[in-house]
């Protein structure tokens, strides 16, 4: 087969050898134009994925912290041995002077005791407080419709830090409280002591 002979349409030799001197030296040009200009522009992309390691990062780090509890002379914890770990879910704390929850104070604390206005009875012996009942029923409410919306059964789990000198019947009343709007698990916060 002769190869010197040009099909019809297509360009010779000559024409290819021309066109690709031609395309070196426009790509010459184009590297000195772009060495020579400003960039002009931000590249957005770039920040774009800057921006979401970080967000990602600070999740992780805020995920992984411990639960930090400020003692003061309204609250010192009791110590204990355990090795669990604290998870998240409600938390209720008894202090000397004040029942928190979410660390906002809801009723009054006045000689160990919860005073009979602030009992759903009206009695001093009565078991259910009533601005804690409201403010865990309110929570109930969002974080049913939250494992709803996750596929998840409601765990009802509430987080209970209190002072070591609460009394037991303050503590019972509050327990008492959170199980009647369906918050039956119960973890009691102390410090962990070293074993010996």
């Amino acid at each position: 087969m002769d190869m010197t002979k040009q099909r019809p349409g297509l360009p010779s030799i000559e024409e290819i050898d021309k066109m690709r001197r031609n395309d070196k030296r426009a790509l010459m040009q184009l590297r000195a134009r772009i060495d020579t200009e400003e960039v002009n522009f931000l590249n957005i992309t770039a920040m774009m994925d800057m921006m979401t390691i970080l967000l990602v990062f600070m999740l992780i780090s805020f995920t992984t912290q411990t639960s930090s509890i400020t003692q003061s002379d309204q609250l010192v914890l009791a110590a204990s041995v355990t090795a669990k770990e604290v998870t998240e879910s409600v938390s209720v704390t008894l202090t000397k002077s004040a029942i928190l929850f979410e660390g906002e104070p809801v009723v009054g604390v006045h000689g160990g005791a919860i005073d009979a206005s602030d009992k759903e009875s009206g009695d001093v012996n009565g078991l259910v407080i009533t601005p804690l009942k409201k403010a865990l029923t309110e929570r109930a409410t969002l974080d049913k419709r939250i494992a709803q919306l996750q596929g998840l059964p409601f765990e009802g789990a509430a987080t209970i830090i209190a002072d070591k000198t609460t009394p037991f019947r303050l503590l019972f009343e509050v327990m008492y409280t959170a199980g009647q709007v369906e918050y039956k698990k119960y973890r009691l916060i102390v410090l962990q002591k070293r074993q010996k």
